[in-house]
């Protein structure tokens, strides 16, 4: 989970681990958020989109890129992103827990249904 907001990303946390789910992170800053996301081998990623005023579009893509599934946590609409990111899953911040949830599962869910990729990490 890469999000700058330090009670945004306490919330989501205790969100995330109340429904079972183990966390890795918060990353609170791009860059350890862009290392993050070239390392760990995760089922899906949660990217706040904006990180203390940086675009996190590097994070994005190298998740994308990776074949990791991404939930992406913004206030900004799909036509607010670049062309490639707008198909990308979004939950609205501030976010509704019952509907972040959801969007996880159904991810995850699509997730388990896919073929192995040889490049999954």
């Amino acid at each position: 989970m890469a999000e700058d907001e330090f009670l945004v990303a306490l919330l989501l946390e205790q969100d995330l681990q109340s429904a079972g789910y183990e966390v890795a992170g918060p990353f609170t800053r791009l860059p350890e958020a862009v290392a993050a996301a070239e390392r760990e081998s995760l089922d899906l990623a949660l990217l706040d989109m904006n990180m203390n005023g940086q675009m996190a579009y590097p994070v994005a893509d190298c998740f994308l890129a990776r074949g990791t599934p991404l939930l992406l946590l913004s206030g900004y609409g799909a036509m607010d992103l670049p062309e490639r990111l707008r198909g990308v899953p979004r939950v609205s911040k501030p976010y509704d827990r019952a509907t972040l949830l959801r969007e996880i599962e159904r991810l995850l869910a699509q997730q388990r249904a896919a073929p192995a990729s040889p490049d999954r990490n």
